[in-house]
């Protein structure tokens, strides 16, 4: 049995202790990824580490991001250079109950902002508010519990996979002016959601492979959310291909679409090569916030390619990638926002490495 010991010693008195480790299968990994434009520049880090014990899997989880945005306003206000940094770290742990069924509770939370336009929203209001008191210096973070359970109806060519998740989320708010009071006023600060999946993968045949993604999400205040996508996945040879399509939408009038294509080749035992396309398509943003703060529609692709290495248990692999972004123009009442949703060119980066022991 693999152990862990730790010593402790001070002067004469000294503590022993030996802790047993997993005995199965183990696993770490670790991955960087890079997205950049002129003005915003986004990092993450994860780590990651799961153990094998009998019929349970332990997975421990970690990570940090870091938002770097030139914050340019478009009537008011002042030019900053922002900075950010995001903590989030989870677990999760899985029983298998026999070769049929299987069963996973897992909880994630985050300190600090979810993401680089959220930053940038919370910098206007404060510019635009910090000189009343009513102004508050927003704190966002949350936390998520999530359960499963997997049907293998077919064990290695058949599972279906239902989860329910929680979300509580404590978001940097919109601001707007009561002249009632002659004060600004918080929105909705609080969002809790809730989320349904169901996902189906069967083996058609030796060389397809499909996959359906069933999903509902309600939002505090907003209508249900519904979306669908579909994977197939072939292998011919050292050949091997990949397209996904899916559709999302929310009432009253949010829509949602993209596709995805991938081609891999293992010209080598221990090498594979890979290259793939993305596009997608919203019609923008349906509930707004303060003044309208909301995005319009979207419109990007991305074009990528990259390498993986195997030799026995552990892998690296490294992605590049050209990210287009167009947004449509902006309605009057949310001109200020002209900088935030404005067309870039991304580049974006990923290194990621897997070792099992």
């Amino acid at each position: 049995m693999k152990t862990l010991v730790i010593v402790l010693s001070c002067g004469q008195l000294c503590c022993f202790a030996e802790i047993p480790w997993f005995t199965q299968s183990q696993e770490g990994e670790f991955s960087a990824d890079l997205l950049a434009a002129d003005d915003i520049q986004i990092q993450s880090y994860r780590l990651a580490y799961s153990g094998t014990e009998g019929s349970w899997r332990l997975v421990l989880d970690g990570g940090w991001n870091h938002y770097q945005v030139d914050y340019v306003p478009v009537l008011f206000g002042t030019s900053e250079g922002l900075a950010e940094s995001t903590f989030r770290g989870g677990i999760s742990l899985e029983y298998k109950w026999n070769q049929e069924w299987s069963s996973s509770l897992s909880w994630n939370g985050y300190e600090g902002f979810s993401d680089y336009r959220s930053l940038w929203i919370s910098q206007f209001y404060q510019q635009f508010f910090e000189g009343f008191e009513e102004y508050q210096t927003p704190d966002p973070h949350g936390n998520s519990i999530r359960a499963s359970t997997v049907w293998n109806y077919q064990p290695g060519a058949g599972k279906a996979e239902l989860s329910l998740q929680y979300s509580n989320d404590q978001i940097a708010p919109g601001w707007s002016f009561n002249p009632a009071i002659a004060a600004p006023e918080a929105d909705l600060e609080n969002l809790e959601t809730s989320v349904g999946k169901l996902r189906v993968e069967q083996v058609i045949n030796p060389w397809l492979k499909s996959e359906i993604l069933l999903n509902w999400q309600d939002t505090t205040a907003r209508e249900n959310r519904y979306g669908i996508n579909n994977t197939l996945a072939a292998a011919v040879g050292d050949v091997g291909f990949r397209l996904s399509g899916g559709y999302t939408e929310e009432a009253p009038a949010f829509d949602a679409y993209y596709l995805s294509s991938l081609c891999e080749w293992n010209f080598r035992p221990q090498w594979t090569v890979f290259g793939g396309y993305r596009i997608y398509r919203d019609t923008g943003e349906i509930e707004a916030s303060g003044f309208n703060a909301q995005a319009p529609a979207l419109d990007s692709s991305e074009v990528f390619v990259g390498a993986l290495w195997e030799r026995g248990d552990l892998n690296v692999s490294g992605t590049v990638g050209y990210l287009k972004t167009n947004y449509d123009e902006l309605d009057e009442d949310n001109q200020f926002f002209g900088n935030l949703y404005k067309d870039r060119d991304w580049l974006s980066m990923r290194i990621a490495a897997a070792y099992s022991f």
